[in-house]
């Protein structure tokens, strides 16, 4: 009995060690992601979501220029919000996924999501260590699925813990605006910026979510807010942007980001 009740303890040890190790990681991997000093090297790793050939030699010929919108996108809202950094973000492409990652399960519980989290994260340092790329601060999977109107793509999702996203997006040169629309959005829900939008409705909420909350009138708006994902075009109206130069960096998010006080 001494012996188990010995040896239960060191494993309950360890594991907390483990834990205390992993929260300190995290920690200190979101700090230095939104002290801005340096710019954020962040790697988009574009894949394709089965074996549809199209797919495959869109994701095939996809360069850094492909999500080129995303650094200048970064670029200017910095410049608005008076930061000091010509470069906050620095994107590179690598195609050195070669597998699909694990998917969130559709139903569990807070023990099931942190086992998945888990092994996603496993998952994408083993591609990290495989990428002949210098390691990123920021991980962006980047998932193609035929064109637009073939069907609906789960959500997308990025995690702050480990500063690392999933983005599902459409294999089509039509889409090239709203894809980085996802990529963006994601990117910074790594940083900490949360959602500002109504998820039972899907409507930006009012006023963090608007691209200019002090407008008058206020609807329409001419600026989505980035992390609604939208342009309110009245109180009960959104339409979904374009292109990442319909979108802007609202002061909630600015502030969750480190960009304001």
């Amino acid at each position: 009995m001494a012996a188990r009740t010995f040896f239960g303890t060191l494993r309950i040890a360890i594991l907390l060690a483990v834990l205390a190790f992993v929260t300190l990681g995290a920690w200190l991997d979101r700090r230095r992601s939104t002290d801005w000093d340096a710019p954020l090297r962040v790697t988009v790793y574009p894949f394709a979501a089965g074996d549809d050939d199209a797919v495959r030699r869109h994701v095939g010929a996809l360069d850094a220029d492909d999500f080129g919108d995303v650094g200048e996108f970064f670029a200017a809202e910095a410049r608005r919000h008076g930061l000091g950094l010509e470069e906050p973000v620095r994107v590179r492409v690598s195609h050195a996924v070669r597998e699909s990652p694990p998917l969130p399960p559709a139903e569990a519980g807070v023990a099931g999501i942190a086992a998945w989290s888990l092994r996603f994260r496993y998952w994408a340092w083993r591609v990290a260590v495989d990428d002949p790329l210098p390691t990123p601060d920021v991980q962006v999977f980047a998932l193609y699925h035929p064109g637009a109107g073939a069907r609906a793509v789960p959500d997308s999702f990025g995690l702050s813990k480990g500063l690392m996203a999933l983005a599902h997006l459409y294999a089509e040169a039509d889409a090239r605006g709203s894809n980085q629309v996802v990529v963006a959005h994601e990117l910074l829900h790594t940083l900490g910026a949360t959602d500002k939008y109504d998820r039972a409705t899907g409507l930006p909420v009012v006023p963090d979510g608007l691209g200019d909350p002090w407008q008058s009138p206020l609807f329409p708006q001419h600026y989505g807010e980035i992390m609604a994902g939208r342009i309110a075009t009245a109180a009960s109206d959104a339409v979904i942007p374009a292109s990442l130069g319909q979108m802007l960096v609202g002061p909630a998010t600015a502030r969750e980001i480190g960009w304001s006080r």
